[in-house]
Formats: structure tokens, sequence, C-alpha cells
């Protein structure tokens, strides 16, 4: 995200993880990634 000039708080990434792992398990799997980005 710094690379495409966003300046994100730790607390602002961990929701952004929190609201994309539809699954809860910490972790962004491809399907969920998918889902986040067709929803912008």
């Amino acid at each position: 995200m710094t690379n495409l000039g966003e300046k994100l708080t730790d607390e602002e990434v961990d929701e952004m993880i929190r609201e994309a792992d539809v699954d809860g398990d910490g972790q962004i799997n491809y399907e969920e990634f998918v889902k986040m980005m067709m929803s912008k």
C-alpha cells in the first residue's frame, strides 16, 4: 500500500485484513482476495 501512496496505520491494516478474512484464519486466500477486490 505504501508503494501506492497510501499511508495506513497498523490499526487500519488490521481492519482491512479482518474485513477480507472471511473464514477467520488470519490469512487472505485467493478467493477472499478476489471477493474483496470485486466489491470495491
